[in-house]
């Protein structure tokens, strides 16, 4: 049935339909990375699990983005946090959104008062300074800062994501500039396809239909889950479920 209906541009699924009809889309974002301390884990927050129905038209084009699990360094430090996990993308071929799912906020280092993860979120904001209406998040900082501060937060459908430090960081872009996910060439926890942003000081922030920020400073804090969106009928949207890379199902 799929036989020369998928093509792939740059890590972006292009999904003919085949068959005019009700078909049932299930995404579901990719978790945050904990961190490498196995003794005092901060864990990476869980996937979203969304779900809808939609008609969809013979010869109607679909962009399809399956999130990836972010990463979490084991060779930079004894406590590396963890990087976003990027969220999972159904879309038209013009960008219009049918139905994603975020994806979970970085584990925090295993020293000082970093927190775990938040998870991907049931509804469309990001959380922990995240973003709203499908930007992506923003790094609060907490207190004096004196330069950038090490965090970086997830990119959403249309807004990249946020942080630093510069020349060091590339920051994760959103759905409609490709969903690349956010690198660190120190660290090396990078965020997760689907705009999951890369660690530092601070877990990476989650990519989703709006990406989830960073808040804290270099000794505490936590990262943000990404947000969802379901434009479908017959709703199931579940908050903090997947664990591991996301997933994108459609069933006829």
């Amino acid at each position: 049935m799929l036989e020369g209906k998928v093509t792939l541009d740059n890590g972006i699924q292009i999904w003919t339909v085949p068959v005019t009809g009700v078909y049932v889309i299930e995404v579901s974002g990719a978790s945050g990375a904990s961190s490498n301390d196995t003794v005092s884990w901060r864990l990476g927050g869980l996937g979203a699990k969304i779900s809808g129905t939609f008609k969809l038209y013979e010869g109607t084009q679909l962009k399809i983005l399956v999130g990836q699990e972010g990463l979490c360094s084991e060779g930079f430090t004894a406590d590396a946090p963890g990087g976003g996990g990027g969220g999972s993308f159904v879309a038209l071929l013009n960008n219009t959104p049918l139905i994603i799912a975020g994806g979970g906020g970085g584990g925090g280092r295993s020293s000082g008062q970093f927190k775990d993860g938040d998870p991907g979120q049931a509804t469309e904001n990001g959380t922990r300074c995240g973003g709203t209406g499908g930007s992506g998040g923003q790094v609060c900082p907490v207190g004096n800062i004196d330069g950038d501060l090490g965090a970086g937060s997830g990119a959403g459908l249309t807004g990249d994501g946020n942080g630093g430090p510069k020349g060091i960081t590339e920051i994760p872009l959103s759905f409609i500039n490709g969903g690349t996910g956010g690198t660190c060439v120190v660290t090396k926890s990078n965020g997760g396809f689907g705009g999951g942003a890369f660690a530092f000081d601070l877990g990476g922030g989650g990519g989703g239909y709006s990406g989830g920020g960073v808040v804290g400073n270099s000794s505490s804090g936590v990262a943000g889950g990404g947000g969802s969106y379901n434009s479908g009928t017959n709703q199931l949207n579940m908050a903090g479920v997947n664990k591991g890379h996301g997933k994108v199902i459609i069933g006829f």
